[in-house]
């Protein structure tokens, strides 16, 4: 990947090539799958440009699960880890094998536990038959293929088949017209749940949350099973979720647009905006935002992308996403590496023509200290600086700096290892881990001298440090600082 320049002003374009480190402002997320779980793939895909791994609890063991994630920490241990809960997600079961079901051919959904065929295709959720109605449509892999209810009849839906194609094991299941009584978390997520918190996970991404209330039940499980403070991501996938949004984002630790299950619970021609909705609110509230689902969904099997999935990684960059999320692109296809080089080098074509401006964050309705937040991104446009350090325990000060979108490098240095991880999905910010006993000015001083040590920032780089004055209190952001790099380190 080339060196990224990311000039607010025409004028700092040289000074920003000498002294801006390697860095893509959004972040990419990978899929870990057969194709991409041993060392030498993921070490690859870490030089390419990997931020964030996803483990799938819906696919795979824990113990499968467990050896990818020591193998990622023992790689390198700045990465950061999430582990997706599948959520009340139905699903197909096993099948004999891989099908193709034909426009008007009749096929038979059970709930019986059965190894499945092309005519009868087991369901992983038993209420399925009472819950539905007859004449209602069922959605699978995404809405590829359409089913018709024309009959129930004991543990079995007679099914129609509206729009054929492909459905394989495991594939999801979608039925917007049924109001189904199965939510977050289920039996298996609570298992799942545990094993992340034994592991260690950094984030849990929480399929299908339809209102607040889902995220307090899984918050009082990790409760019970961890002191960490593991960060929830809303995957916004269900209608009541979008009808419940702001109380969602507001006590969520970050939010994914899941367009896939979007689409077919609201049809696909309202998802480019309610995308460019969730990503403006989840911005503003200064919640990290992942857009995922078919991004470069062709290099699953081809090497290069079609020009509309460029297109459309590239939007959702202009969209102000924190992240965009590669699935069986780089869980099963073909060319792992190469499709997170591909992102990469997208992303940092649409960064280097960002138009960002000051009216892309609201004024109004602030969080707590995004006052001082962007008050040291205009102070850094003002000075001509070249980064923004950020001195945090929770990565508090990081995301109040992050969410105003201001095309500068934000290093953020924290004493602890969980936190350094977690603010890697943060748009512009690199993370730094360094302990320090000192008081507050010397831990001032010797951040700058780590950050120049670690080649972050030169010698000649001015910048500006946010912080709290009172080391040791969480959440606090009142102090700014201006310093030339040099200056502080003789001194």
């Amino acid at each position: 990947m080339g060196k990224i320049t990311h000039c607010y002003k025409t004028d700092l374009c040289e000074k920003s090539l000498l002294n801006l480190i390697q860095l893509k402002f959004s972040k990419i997320v990978c899929t870990i799958g057969p194709s991409s779980s041993d060392e030498s793939t993921l070490k690859r895909m870490i030089k390419a440009g990997m931020d964030v791994t996803r483990l799938n609890f819906s696919h795979g063991t824990h113990q499968s699960h467990e050896e990818v994630f020591k193998r990622i920490r023992n790689i390198d241990s700045r990465i950061t880890i999430a582990f997706d809960i599948s959520g009340p997600k139905i699903r197909l079961g096993k099948l004999e094998k891989r099908y193709v079901l034909e426009r008007d051919q009749q096929v038979i959904l059970t709930t019986d536990d059965v190894v499945g065929t092309k005519d009868l295709l087991p369901v992983n959720y038993p209420s399925l038959i009472k819950e539905i109605e007859q004449d209602s449509f069922i959605y699978i892999n995404d809405g590829f293929v359409k089913l018709k209810v024309i009959q129930k009849e004991n543990n079995n839906l007679i099914c129609q088949v509206i729009d054929g194609g492909n459905i394989s094991s495991r594939k999801g299941v979608n039925v917007p017209d049924a109001n189904l009584s199965m939510r977050v978390p289920t039996e298996k997520d609570i298992a799942d749940i545990k094993k992340a918190c034994e592991l260690g996970a950094d984030y849990l991404f929480i399929s299908f949350v339809r209102s607040a209330k889902d995220l307090d039940k899984v918050r009082e499980i990790i409760g019970k099973c961890s002191e960490r403070n593991i960060g929830l991501v809303s995957k916004i996938e269900h209608k009541d979720a979008v009808e419940n949004i702001k109380e969602i984002v507001t006590v969520s630790d970050g939010i994914m647009v899941a367009r896939g299950d979007l689409g077919v619970e609201v049809g696909a021609a309202k998802v480019p905006v309610l995308q460019k909705k969730i990503i403006r609110l989840a911005v503003n509230m200064a919640k990290p935002v992942i857009v995922a689902t078919q991004m470069l969904e062709s290099m699953t099997k081809e090497p290069i992308p079609t020009r509309a999935e460029a297109s459309d990684v590239a939007h959702a960059v202009f969209d102000g996403a924190d992240a965009l999320m590669l699935s069986g692109e780089t869980a099963t296809g073909k060319h792992p590496v190469t499709v997170v080089k591909t992102m990469a080098e997208i992303i940092q074509e649409a960064e280097n023509n960002l138009s960002f401006n000051s009216s892309f964050v609201s004024e109004s309705n602030l969080p707590k200290g995004g006052e001082i937040g962007q008050a040291a991104v205009r102070l850094g446009q003002k000075l001509d600086v070249d980064a923004l350090v950020a001195i945090t325990q929770t990565g508090y000060s990081a995301r109040m700096i992050s969410r105003n979108r201001v095309p500068l490098p934000v290093y953020a240095v924290t004493p602890d290892e969980s936190t350094m991880r977690k603010t890697n999905l943060l748009w512009a910010v690199k993370s730094l881990h360094y302990k320090h006993d000192g008081d507050f000015d010397q831990l001032i001083s010797s951040s700058i001298r780590k950050l120049y040590t670690e080649k972050f920032i030169q010698l000649n780089s001015d910048v500006i440090v946010v912080a709290g004055s009172v080391v040791g209190l969480p959440g606090r952001i009142n102090t700014i600082q201006v310093l030339n790099v040099k200056e502080t380190i003789e001194s």
